[in-house]
């Protein structure tokens, strides 16, 4: 029998995804491979989102003879927003259970396993004073509802998946955000790819390893996709090629950085 996951923590918002939205069902090491170029992605919409906006909260407070706040300001480390939700089932004829030492799994279906959790892709969160600071002027109110989306899209993995290596990459994000957001460089260039690639390389070859020791050699090879992924050559360009037109279509969508998207990227 197939049932919902335990409800999300109370204070998270929570959106459904649509009922009818395909599961894709293909081999665990292609989809983990594809999570960790996602999750650089939504690492990059979410800072990228979160600049903008705070600069024109900035510029708005400037008018006002406000003094300006870090660009951090309603940055969380946690998940605050979840669009989507995990499931557990004792259906064991139709699924099967994660065998963490079995370096096989990675060759078998992504939603063959009986506890799955909705994965984000960002897990940062957004504190809960950046809606009223987004309520003076249609572009603020637009980049707070992008904001809660990137901050709350999920992808459904197994739960070994992603309280193992994906946790190690939710600690790069937390610690990498506040850093990038605030030390006064351009939010999104090709060095602030490789800061992020060279932190999540560390992070998840340190797990890998860790658990190659503990002889859980199944999350060990869940770990090789993600290093895969970040080894490949053509991972700057991949992340740019899906990023930077969001720099510019956010510039674009307010009046006092149209044509001014130079000022956050490079």
């Amino acid at each position: 029998m197939t049932k919902p996951a335990p409800p999300a923590p109370v204070g998270r918002r929570h959106a459904e995804a649509k009922p009818d939205q395909p599961v894709f069902a293909g081999r665990l090491g292609h989809e983990l491979e594809a999570h960790a170029l996602l999750r650089t992605e939504g690492f990059f919409y979410y800072l990228v989102t979160m600049k903008i906006v705070v600069a024109e909260i900035n510029r708005q407070r400037a008018l006002r003879q406000e003094p300006s706040l870090p660009h951090s300001a309603f940055v969380l480390a946690k998940a605050t927003d979840q669009i989507g939700t995990g499931m557990r089932s004792s259906d064991i004829a139709t699924y099967a259970d994660f065998v963490t030492d079995d370096p096989e799994v990675v060759n078998r279906p992504t939603t063959m396993f009986t506890r799955a959790d909705a994965a984000h892709l960002c897990n940062l969160g957004l504190a809960g004073t950046l809606a009223n600071a987004c309520r003076d002027t249609l572009f603020l109110r637009d980049g707070y509802e992008r904001l809660k989306v990137h901050a709350g899209a999920t992808k459904l993995l197994p739960q070994q998946v992603n309280i193992g290596v994906d946790r190690k990459i939710d600690f790069v994000h937390a610690q990498l955000a506040p850093r990038m957001l605030d030390d006064g460089g351009l939010i999104f260039t090709h060095e602030r790819v490789a800061t992020y690639r060279k932190a999540a390389q560390d992070a998840v070859t340190e797990y890998r390893d860790a658990k190659r020791n503990e002889k859980a050699f199944g999350l060990a090879a869940c770990a090789d996709c993600y290093l895969r992924t970040y080894a490949s050559a053509d991972f700057d360009h991949r992340v740019f090629k899906r990023v930077y037109p969001e720099v510019v279509g956010l510039c674009e969508g307010t009046q006092h950085y149209r044509g001014q998207s130079h000022l956050f990227y490079r």
